[in-house]
């Protein structure tokens, strides 16, 4: 009989090691920042993109050997996809991307280089978001990748510009229920990155080294 009496204390107490063990997740799911993750974010954002160039000819102006610039507003995407593996933390990989449409290339003798196409910058890499009050809105993160920009122009021996290389992003919102799992929100984010490139042609080769920053407010929808 003590035995038969004992079960419910025993199974109330398996009960509470899972639930601890869970991080003391929600397991109704209302309301509350944990498991998978996916957010999904547009809006504008500044594009600012400094070249320093070596190499090329001297019938080139987008490798002239002076510094250029391109600069101008953009269109800003976001997709993160990741899980929270501890209370209040997400790690995500994140893709972000912008796109400035065709615009000019200003070199620092004063000229301008139409682009061929638009200018496309985008960085692949890990993220993490964190929500101090997994029960709120407010979250701020950070991420380092791969960058990457790349555009066409109209130069008498190079048809591209850009490379590859590195960057860092930070970003912060805040993100209002509109179910259980679902939000919507706003997000600023700020963006640095180093790229270098080469690019070659039948006359000369030529070298890039970029220095590009990017800050964006976009809508963000959320399902965490």
């Amino acid at each position: 009989m003590s035995s038969f009496k004992s079960r419910p204390a025993v199974a109330a107490f398996v009960a509470s090691v899972a639930f601890g063990a869970s991080g003391h997740a929600n397991p109704f799911g209302y309301h509350e920042h944990d498991g998978f993750y996916l957010r999904v974010t547009a809006g504008l954002a500044s594009l600012d993109i400094r070249r320093e160039t070596q190499g090329g000819s001297s019938e080139s102006v987008a490798f002239a050997g002076d510094g250029s610039r391109i600069v101008g507003p953009s269109v800003f995407n976001e997709l993160s996809v990741g899980g929270t593996p501890l209370r209040h933390v997400v790690f995500a990989g994140t893709l972000l991307g912008t796109g400035l449409p065709a615009t000019e290339l200003k070199v620092a003798s004063g000229s301008r280089i139409d682009l061929g196409t638009p200018l496309v910058f985008a960085m692949l890499g890990p993220s993490i978001d964190v929500f101090p009050d997994a029960y709120g809105g407010f979250h701020a993160g950070g991420g380092i990748g791969i960058a990457t920009s790349t555009a066409g122009v109209k130069d008498p021996i190079f048809s591209t510009i850009g490379g590859l290389g590195v960057g860092m992003t930070l970003t912060l919102g805040y993100d209002f229920w509109t179910s259980d799992d679902w939000s919507v929100g706003f997000a600023a984010r700020g963006i640095v990155a180093r790229i270098e490139g080469e690019q070659q042609s039948s006359q000369a080769v030529a070298r890039e080294q970029d220095i590009v920053t990017s800050a964006s407010l976009a809508v963000s929808l959320l399902y965490h």
